[in-house]
């Protein structure tokens, strides 16, 4: 009897030693959140206007012009916020506030987890939350059904509708939510769900017809703002030789006004942070704005008397002219991202920095070669309005900000400029080492997993869809770009693995 224990604790010995040297994802690091704060070198008016923005950044938005119940600016802490302290949210949303879609690890982040009942004595609140569970669709009264794939711990995640019924493309965001069932907007009593309904999503999911996307952080959007379209191109250049043994192409996704590259979105669809901004707050908030005028939801029964269209413009009245506060809260939003720093990253340790020359520095230091998409360092303009805080800047951002083919794996079958289906821009990855949730839609929150989803192979690869004319569309997509890196990677031994690991989410 006494062999037989000594042999099982010696498998059991095996077994664990095996299990800890297999790779994994430490998870979310701790320590201080190393973003949320300005630039270095801003001038005691842009620290103002910074200040001014992230409280409209963070405000809890109200569906009518005096439905407010503090002052527009009233600043509260936005992890507990509980009264509406702005104006001007549409009748279909995504989200009542920026600040719950960017709250990961701190204003400005991707998407984090909120108190979803913050009015209670903290004996009675609950875990923190996915907010678009609970939080959000149940605002003020509101009677949303929240769809199947909002999950309370799992990602925000913004619907967009693939094809329309005729068949032809759609791509366009569909808003979860309505302002229906609400009680703090007296000026609409016949908004009601028969004339206001929710999207059925459930049948459009069955139907293979819904895409997904989460947010992404904002930090260091300025910087990567002021980076000049030559210096992604030289940056692309430089590693010409190292893509053309992996097989990497990479390719701009440019304005079709003035052809310039766009660089921002999942598939850089938006030119500018100023663009984004203005387009997020009608999309995500139904907010009109001097940017995008019209609603995207103009039935009157929902946008009662009180409600100006458009309503979050650049301001006159007597008491906001000439102040910070003459400037509409979209725009706040855009300066509130130029001078958000981007991400520090922690302390390396000897595994990160092993991680950090496998991924690869440059043509003289490739390692595996994740470097040549995931650019470690770009530098700003020379001389830009904002010298000291934006201007000859390095930006190690990890991302050469172009469009790559993914394969079908990660398609979203959505086409914006020349990003088809299965192309995305590479996702920067400072700040990876803070992030909730991986992929464009949020699929894991798995580090080692997302790196693994970058490869695919049509050949070898079922793309496990359900429906044969899906599956028809998406074999139709070339190989990842990304295959011979994740090759590479699979190769490593398992220490080396975690080395890469460690370093990423040391970011």
């Amino acid at each position: 009897m006494k062999r037989i224990q000594t042999l099982s604790c010696v498998i059991v010995a095996c077994a664990g030693l095996a299990q800890a040297q297999t790779a994994r994802d430490p998870g979310l690091r701790g320590g201080p959140p190393g973003a949320g704060g300005t630039v270095s070198g801003l001038g005691a008016n842009e620290l103002a206007l910074f200040n001014s923005a992230k409280v409209s950044f963070e405000e809890l938005e109200a569906t009518c012009e005096g439905c407010n119940e503090l002052p527009e600016g009233t600043p509260q802490d936005p992890f507990l916020i509980v009264k509406t302290n702005s104006a001007g949210l549409g009748a279909r949303l995504n989200a009542d506030s920026c600040f719950v879609c960017h709250s990961q690890p701190a204003s400005g982040g991707s998407g984090g987890f909120l108190v979803p009942n913050p009015q209670d004595p903290l004996s009675r609140q609950r875990t923190p939350e996915n907010p678009s569970f609970d939080l959000i669709p149940h605002r003020k009264g509101a009677t949303n059904r929240v769809p199947s794939f909002i999950t309370r711990f799992g990602p925000i995640r913004e619907a967009r509708f693939i094809r329309n019924a005729d068949g032809t493309p759609d791509g366009g965001v569909h808003n979860l939510y309505t302002i229906v069932g609400r009680t703090d907007d007296p000026s609409i009593p016949g908004c009601t769900a028969s004339v206001l309904p929710q999207p059925d999503f459930e049948t459009e999911l069955k139907r293979n017809n819904v895409a997904f996307r989460i947010p992404l952080q904002t930090f260091g959007l300025g910087l990567i703002d002021t980076i000049q379209d030559r210096e992604i191109v030289a940056r692309h250049d430089a590693t010409d030789a190292i893509r053309r043994t992996l097989g990497i192409q990479g390719v701009p996704n440019r304005s079709p006004n003035d052809g310039t590259i766009a660089r921002f979105g999942w598939k850089a669809q938006n030119k500018s942070i100023q663009l984004f901004a203005g387009e997020a707050y009608n999309v995500e908030m139904g907010i009109t704005n001097d940017l995008m005028p019209q609603a995207r939801e103009e039935n009157p029964l929902c946008n009662g008397p009180r409600k100006p269209l458009p309503n979050d413009l650049v301001r006159s009245d007597s008491q906001d002219f000439l102040t910070v506060r003459m400037l509409p809260d979209w725009f706040q939003f855009q300066v509130f991202m130029r001078f958000l720093d981007g991400p520090k990253p922690a302390p390396f340790s000897a595994s990160a920095q092993r991680g950090r020359q496998l991924f690869g520095t440059g043509a003289s230091s490739p390692g595996i070669g994740c470097f040549a998409c995931h650019t470690p360092t770009m530098r700003t303009a020379e001389v830009t309005r904002f010298q000291e805080a934006l201007g000859n800047k390095d930006v190690n951002l990890y991302s050469d900000l172009l469009l790559h083919h993914m394969g079908a794996r990660l398609a979203d079958r959505i086409t914006q400029g020349v990003a088809q289906g299965d192309m995305f821009r590479t996702t920067p990855l400072w700040g990876i080492g803070q992030r909730r949730f991986f992929i464009h839609d949020g699929r894991t929150d798995d580090l080692l997993e997302a790196i693994n989803a970058h490869f695919y192979d049509p050949n070898s690869m079922s793309t496990a869809a359900t429906d044969a004319a899906v599956d028809a569309e998406l074999r139709a997509y070339p190989p990842s770009e990304a295959n011979a890196v994740i090759t590479r990677f699979r190769a490593l031994p398992e220490t080396d693995k975690q080395a890469i690991l460690d370093f990423l989410r040391s970011l």
